[in-house]
């Protein structure tokens, strides 16, 4: 029997971030540590609403490592417009969180894959923020690779259609530099980018649908609150009253990679330069661009992201079950 790796999510606390953990949890994948950076929100409110989900999905004993605050070359900017002030788009919170384990990430990250290098292992993590704790970790210790197994990554564009600007994703455009570093390194990475995120999709009244029979209580408050947030940004934005899968379509693809049905097999780099493609993602099925060759999703699955979804929404921890 194959063994399940372990997993290090890697996130920088919003709506959608909370939706992909709790998805996670349900789906018994819970990770085995939390790294946290700046993105969505800074690094505080991040770190906080990370603990906030685990605390909402009765698994407190999960270590979270706080990490960097910061882009590595560029100033700092967020999504509070997107994901609300607080991150989490305003939903109810549990009176006690648990506290952060470290706030060293990317120590965490460095030693732990070299910890699974050393005993011939491999240890999974999935991103869905800024690229920096990464980065860093692969700028200080190149040799981690050895114990990184499967990336898989929200982030980047496949088809150059941007959420930020008109060429860039978000978590890429938040800290190209390091986004550059990680597409760039030796590793088995899986991408979702923006366009299948989009494309994904159900309406409000299937979201309602969904949650009508959900027993009452702060879990399903939490979900549905998050569920609204997202729904009203889209709406004001004039996608009209719909729900899409974003990071949970990321952690979708760790929980069960058969879930893909279309993907595409190429080189992918980052613009750099100012401009307007800065933090734009270069995608080259050619292999021309002399990067390690990435899967990129296209398509997956939309019964079973729901099926995921529904399963996350109703889920309860055993406490209180």
């Amino acid at each position: 029997m194959t063994m399940t790796r372990k997993l290090i999510l890697d996130s920088d606390g919003g709506v959608d971030d909370a939706q992909a953990l709790l998805m996670l949890i349900a789906a018994g994948r819970t990770p085995d540590a939390i790294t946290t950076v700046f993105g969505n929100v800074g690094l505080d409110a991040a770190t906080r609403n990370l603990l906030t989900v685990l605390a909402v999905g009765g698994r407190p004993d999960v270590p979270v490592h706080k990490g960097a605050a910061r882009p590595l070359n560029q100033p700092v900017i967020d999504a509070k417009y997107i994901h609300g002030e607080d991150g989490l788009g305003g939903a109810p919170r549990p009176e006690t969180i648990p506290q952060t384990a470290s706030d060293n990430a990317v120590a965490f990250l460095i030693d732990t894959f070299l910890a699974a290098a050393s005993a011939g292992e491999k240890v999974d993590i999935l991103m869905i923020g800024p690229f920096t704790n990464l980065a860093l970790a692969l700028r200080l210790e190149p040799a981690i690779v050895a114990g990184i197994g499967q990336l898989t990554i929200m982030g980047g564009t496949i088809y150059g259609r941007g959420n930020t600007t008109p060429a860039a994703e978000f978590n890429v455009y938040a800290d190209p530099e390091a986004a550059q570093i990680v597409f760039t390194a030796p590793l088995d990475i899986v991408i979702a980018p923006w366009e299948p995120c989009v494309t994904h999709n159900m309406t409000g009244a299937e979201v309602d649908t969904l949650f009508a029979d959900v027993p009452d209580g702060l879990e399903k408050d939490f979900s549905l609150a998050l569920a609204a947030h997202a729904r009203q940004t889209i709406a004001g934005y004039g996608g009209g009253d719909n729900f899409r899968f974003v990071d949970p379509l990321a952690a979708a693809a760790v929980i069960a990679p058969d879930i893909v049905t279309k993907s595409t097999r190429a080189s992918v780099d980052v613009a750099l330069a100012p401009g307007i493609t800065r933090g734009m993602t270069v995608v080259d099925p050619s292999g021309r661009l002399g990067t390690p060759m990435v899967t990129l999703i296209e398509e997956a699955r939309l019964d079973q992201l729901v099926a995921l979804y529904r399963a996350s929404i109703a889920f309860r921890p055993a406490a209180t079950q």
